[in-house]
């Protein structure tokens, strides 16, 4: 739901009002949207590399065993429509 629709959908007292309506008296008022803000880095931890190192332990041993291996790519693609 759109954000002004949602405040549209909530007035009291059966009142109506527009999108723009609702758009103008949160502005008005200091009311604004706001973003989506990117976090700060927590920074080094001190066994950070400790959880690499135990993977490539895992994946060193695996390969070791002579089982099969696959890779997986686990990157989300928008869609894409095949060309013949």
């Amino acid at each position: 739901m759109h954000h002004y629709q949602g405040v549209c959908s909530r007035l009291i007292f059966n009142q109506t009002a527009s999108k723009p309506v609702v758009k103008q008296l949160l502005k008005k008022h200091g009311y604004v949207k706001r973003k989506t803000q990117k976090r700060l880095s927590t920074g080094e931890h001190r066994d950070r590399n400790v959880q690499f190192e135990r993977i490539a332990g895992l994946k060193a041993e695996y390969e070791g065993t002579g089982n099969p291996i696959i890779s997986v790519d686990t990157k989300k693609r928008a869609d894409r429509q095949s060309v013949s």
